[in-house]
């Protein structure tokens, strides 16, 4: 088995919860369908499924310790919703690359979105303050932009049922990027 295959296995593994507790009740069966021999699969068996998962979730905390310092006042007004419902979504997979923090809270802003229209999140202003962090981790590295998001919640200020809009302007790669909420 070569590097690059044993660490997109192991990758796998650590960030799959179901998949990780299905390898180690049958290795030869799932180490076949991810595309390892018999030999192979019999050898990554070998690891201490207690490890591995302590791992896991130490990639899934750090994981965590990130998205909450990019998305700090979703975090704040969700309070103890935060964290499970990021355990919710870290089973999906850890984006690769450059960045890949910012990646990862804007997916993970994207399926608090997803969440908030299906199953509905307290305080009712969750939707609106996702989606305003959200809009700054994809404006921010933008070296010419314009957007403007409109909001029923005065984001920029207590929350109240008031409408705002925000807008985001940077004219140039050298340009300040430029935030107005009305």
């Amino acid at each position: 088995m070569g590097l690059e295959t044993t660490q997109q296995v192991l990758a796998q593994l650590y960030t799959n919860t179901e998949l990780r507790e299905r390898f180690f009740a049958h290795p030869q069966a799932v180490g076949l369908e991810m595309g390892l021999n018999c030999d192979e699969a019999q050898q990554l068996a070998q690891l201490s499924a207690q490890q591995v998962n302590v791992f896991a979730n130490s990639l899934k905390w750090k994981r965590l310790g990130e998205v909450r310092e990019l998305l700090p006042r979703t975090a704040k007004e969700m309070g103890k919703n935060f964290t499970p419902l990021f355990w919710r979504y870290a089973e999906t997979p850890i984006p690769q690359g450059m960045k890949k923090h910012r990646q990862d809270a804007i997916a993970f802003a994207n399926f608090i979105i997803q969440v908030t229209q299906t199953e509905g999140i307290e305080p009712a202003c969750i939707g609106d303050l996702v989606r305003y962090e959200k809009t700054w981790l994809l404006t921010y590295d933008s070296a010419i932009c314009w957007r403007i998001c409109w909001f029923g919640y005065a984001i920029h200020q207590d929350f109240s049922k008031k409408p705002a809009i925000a807008i985001w302007l940077r004219l140039g790669r050298n340009s300040p990027l430029r935030h107005f909420v009305l």
